[in-house]
Parts: structure tokens; C-alpha cells; sequence
């Protein structure tokens, strides 16, 4: 997957490069327009052809074999100390590396999502295969296998019984240190005028997003509120696009990772939307979560997600979004609210991993 679609890997890249780590990277081109992802200090980032979903099977499958033999190749000329790779799509070249020239080599997995054997056995037919050669030879070799928290990797743990404790790690999503500091002296908007955001992923099937808006649209101006996301699909644009009022905005294009701060100090809730229909969401602490509070806001999120409980707090608020408060209920939770210096960071969440690769 390109990098820009997961800015915990381009933070992760971010931290290494201020270490002693010569690193490279094997990743696919950005086809969604983002901003290609730079760091003066990492010389190195080989691109394959992305699969997309428009291309016919034989691109498919000649873009997937590109991307696994040149990967494997780099990986033979390169000799690595240590391998890190990111989900089970990114299986196969590090495999064969592991394989016939890896003895010496150290192995890190990390996955930013937990995946059940029902999701395995009902998804990609490779990725499956891919998952088989994970638990017959890679995880037997692992110096290092990580989830974002700690329910994921209960769970985890929980379907691979034989692996050590002492391999399984947590390593969570966390935005940059610097985050807290770019938005320290922003003023809020009134809260005469509640400025809700949300950023990320939406479709109506798995969010509440419908619930939101039509209780937005209730409050007759009192609430707005903004969206910015990349992956919708046809119904939740046509849906959002179809919303003919001032009060809810909805961005197209989103908002580049590196722009979130600026953007963030506007607002003043931040809004996690998820129905938790899989084990994954529902035991998930996204992303957005850390990176609302890195930026000051007060988080509102569904009481469905179960692995948000251990965060809830003055700043973050557990809802029933089918029956969501009035405006004044939800305007007295910010007299409890407090301006915590978020502890949060990358820089924190990774230590343990850079401790370990030195």
C-alpha cells in the first residue's frame, strides 16, 4: 500500500531517520493525488505499481508479482539486519527472504488492524495464503510482533496460543510529538456555535454518519459541522452531496496529515463515528482519536466501541448516537473539559521498538 495512505508508517519513518538506522523502503505509488511523502534523510523508497480496483485481472496479478519480485530482489542485494512489514499483504517477498537468506536476520510484524479467522477466510484469496505462511513460518521466526492496543492483542494472542508473551508487543498509532505545540495559543471558535469535525473514513453502512447529520440539521444552526475524507463510497458522497444546508460541509479532498493541526485548532469536538460491526472497530482506539486530542478537542465517540473505555475521560465522552443529547447537554460537557498536554506522541509509542532494534 502507498505510504501516504497510512500516516502512522510515515511517522514511524519519520522517528528512524533521527536514529543511527540506514533504512529503505518497499512500498506502491500514490494514485489517490495525495502529497507524495519526503524525508530528506531516507534515501531510499522503491515504488511498485499499485493494484487498483478498475484494473483487470491480468494488471492485477502482473502489478502484485512486480511488486513481490522487486521487493524480494531488493531485499537479496540489500542483505537487512532487520525487516519490519506492515500487515499480511506484504507477506510473500519477506517470506521467501526469511526464507533461503534470512538466518541472521531480525523480523518485525506490525499490523494497524486486527483481522479474525472469519475476516482471512472470507477476504483476498492471496491474502489468506499469505496469512498460511505467517503462521507456518514467519511468526515462528519473529523477534517482534505488535497490534495498536492492548485488547487487539489479547485477541490476538488468543488465536496463536504457541507464540512466546515476550514477542507480542502494543505499538499504537500515535501523531507527531510536535502536534501539541502547533496548536497551543488557537482560539476556539464561540460555543454559541458548537464546530464539530470529522476526518477519515465514511460510508453509511458502517458509521453513524446519517444519525449525526440529521441531528446536526435539528439544532437549527447551533452545531455545524465539517467532514473531510478520501474513502467513501458512491452512496455516502451522494448522500453527503445531496445535504442542502450551511450547517454541514462536506470536503471532497480532505486534508493532508501534515495539515491537520491548523486545520484541528478550529474546531472544537471531534467526532469518532463508527458502528463496531466487526471485532476490529469494535475494540479499535483509532487513530483520530489521539490525533483529536494532540489538536485540543473534545472527542465524542459511540458506546459500541468497547476499546475506547479505557481512554474515556473529561475530554473524551462516551455517546449513544441513536439517541443523541440535546445541545445544551452536549454544551455542558465542555465545563469539565481540560487542557491536558496530550502525552500521546510517536516519538513515546516508538521508543520501545527503537530500543529493541539497537
Amino acid at each position: 500500500m502507498p505510504l501516504e495512505y497510512y500516516p502512522p508508517v510515515t511517522n514511524f519513518l519519520n522517528v528512524m531517520v533521527k536514529h543511527a538506522f540506514f533504512v529503505k523502503v518497499w512500498t506502491t505509488h500514490n494514485t489517490k493525488k495525495r502529497i507524495t511523502y519526503h524525508n530528506e534523510k531516507l534515501k531510499t523508497i522503491n515504488r511498485s505499481p499499485f493494484p487498483e480496483k478498475s484494473d483487470n485481472v491480468l494488471e492485477r496479478i502482473f502489478k502484485y508479482f512486480y511488486f513481490n519480485i522487486s521487493c524480494f530482489i531488493g531485499l537479496v542485494k540489500y542483505k537487512p539486519k532487520a525487516i519490519l512489514y506492515y500487515e499480511s499483504y506484504s507477506v510473500y517477498p519477506v517470506f521467501l527472504y526469511m526464507k533461503f537468506f534470512g538466518k541472521a536476520t531480525k523480523l518485525y510484524i506490525h499490523y494497524h488492524e486486527y483481522e479474525d479467522r472469519e475476516s482471512y477466510k472470507n477476504g483476498m484469496k492471496l491474502v489468506k495464503y499469505y496469512n498460511e505462511l505467517e503462521k507456518k513460518f514467519l511468526y515462528g521466526r519473529a523477534s517482534w510482533i505488535s497490534q495498536t492496543n492492548k485488547e487487539r492483542l489479547h485477541m490476538f494472542a488468543s488465536d496463536h496460543p504457541k507464540l512466546p508473551s515476550e514477542v507480542l508487543k502494543i505499538m499504537p498509532n500515535y501523531p507527531p510529538k510536535i502536534w501539541s505545540s502547533q496548536v497551543n495559543g488557537k482560539s476556539k471558535a464561540s460555543k454559541d456555535i458548537i464546530r464539530t469535525v470529522y476526518v477519515g473514513s465514511l460510508s453509511l453502512k458502517d458509521t453513524f454518519i446519517r444519525e449525526y447529520c440529521d441531528w446536526v440539521l435539528k439544532q437549527n444552526g447551533k452545531v455545524c459541522f465539517h467532514v473531510y475524507a478520501y474513502n467513501l463510497d458512491d452512496d455516502t458522497i451522494e448522500y453527503l452531496s445531496s445535504l442542502n444546508t450551511d450547517y454541514i460541509v462536506f470536503y471532497t479532498k480532505g486534508v493532508e496529515y501534515n495539515k491537520m493541526p491548523a486545520l484541528l485548532a478550529d474546531y472544537d469536538i471531534g467526532l469518532i463515528l463508527y458502528k463496531a460491526h466487526t471485532k476490529n472497530y469494535k475494540h479499535n482506539a483509532p487513530n483520530k482519536l489521539f490525533e483529536y486530542l494532540a489538536c485540543k478537542l473534545l472527542v465524542l465517540y459511540p458506546d459500541v466501541m468497547s476499546g475506547m473505555a479505557l481512554y474515556q475521560s473529561d475530554n473524551v465522552i462516551r455517546l449513544n448516537f441513536e439517541q443523541i443529547p440535546s445541545f445544551n447537554e452536549i454544551k455542558k460537557y465542555f465545563s469539565n473539559k481540560t487542557d491536558l498536554k496530550s502525552s500521546y506522541n510517536a516519538k513515546t509509542a516508538l521508543q520501545p521498538l527503537i530500543d529493541h532494534l539497537y
